[in-house]
């Protein structure tokens, strides 16, 4: 995986962040729990760092995936940020640590710590039990590396592992969850352009039928998930049905309309962007097991 040289202002972070991001590496050190970021800043890693496209919306929230084995680890390593480090609790989710009271810090735990469902539950106030499925399909299928100024260096999600873990967001809270599908929508809008290099180099059998660059990098995408998930039944076929019913009818697509307040057109035109991601993901179908 490649790694890129990125810096705050291109994270459109204030470089007073770099202390607490030094305070989080020691306790990760302290406790050799490996890690990667995830959520906004992730995406903002890839559109707004490293293709230089102005992102849609800023959140204030940083989030990370800590590859974690058991509870007394996990516990241990909230212990050591709030008593050494200067973290703080926030009261309504055990799973979010403050800094300096205007950054907030989620440590989303997955690993041999999950349960049945990819769950897992701690002690603390709050959110205290939360879901954790692809996390793990994610790391093991590999990430690309940022170093921030040369100070930092971290490993951070794909943009299919983005856009997977955004679908199961959706899926899981569609009453709330509709802007994951706008970010979703935007980093289809822009991913040929992102993604060109691997596009050429690896789904160069895609060519030649005049299919629109966008229709056609809407089916990499599906190809890029696909080998997320092809090892996980379940999670393979989650994501295969989701994205299936919601290219049967734009009176009942969803994620189409969602798609239609972000891009300006009609639902028919999104269900072509699904119907090819759709075709994309059972591409790999052969390969599942």
């Amino acid at each position: 995986m490649s790694t890129y040289k990125i810096n705050f202002k291109q994270l459109r972070q204030e470089p007073a962040i770099s202390e607490m991001l030094l305070a989080l590496e020691r306790g990760l050190n302290k406790f050799e729990i490996d890690f990667y970021l995830v959520g906004a800043v992730a995406r903002d890693v890839w559109m707004t760092a490293i293709n230089d496209i102005p992102p849609s919306r800023i959140t204030g929230d940083i989030d990370f995936a800590v590859f974690i084995n058991d509870k007394a680890t996990y516990d241990e390593l909230k212990k050591y940020l709030l008593e050494v480090e200067g973290f703080s609790d926030y009261k309504g989710n055990a799973f979010v640590l403050k800094w300096k009271g205007f950054v907030q810090v989620d440590l989303l735990p997955f690993g041999a710590i999950e349960g049945k469902g990819n769950s897992v539950s701690v002690e603390g106030r709050g959110l205290t039990s939360v879901n954790m499925p692809a996390f793990q399909e994610i790391y093991d299928f590999g990430l690309p590396t940022a170093e921030i100024e040369e100070k930092h260096t971290f490993k951070f999600c794909t943009l299919p592992g983005i856009v997977l873990l955004k679908l199961i967001a959706y899926q899981d809270r569609p009453e709330i969850r509709s802007d994951d599908i706008k970010d979703i929508s935007k980093i289809l809008n822009h991913f040929f352009e992102m993604y060109a290099d691997e596009i050429y180099d690896n789904h160069n059998d895609l060519f030649g039928d005049d299919t629109p660059l966008n229709l056609l990098a809407a089916r990499v995408m599906g190809r890029e998930i696909a080998k997320i998930t092809i090892n996980n039944e379940q999670l393979y076929q989650r994501i295969l049905n989701l994205i299936s019913e919601n290219i049967i009818s734009p009176s009942t697509s969803k994620i189409g309309k969602i798609m239609s307040e972000f891009f300006g057109n009609n639902v028919d035109e999104n269900i072509s962007l699904l119907t090819y991601i759709r075709l994309g993901y059972i591409d790999m179908i052969d390969q599942l097991v």
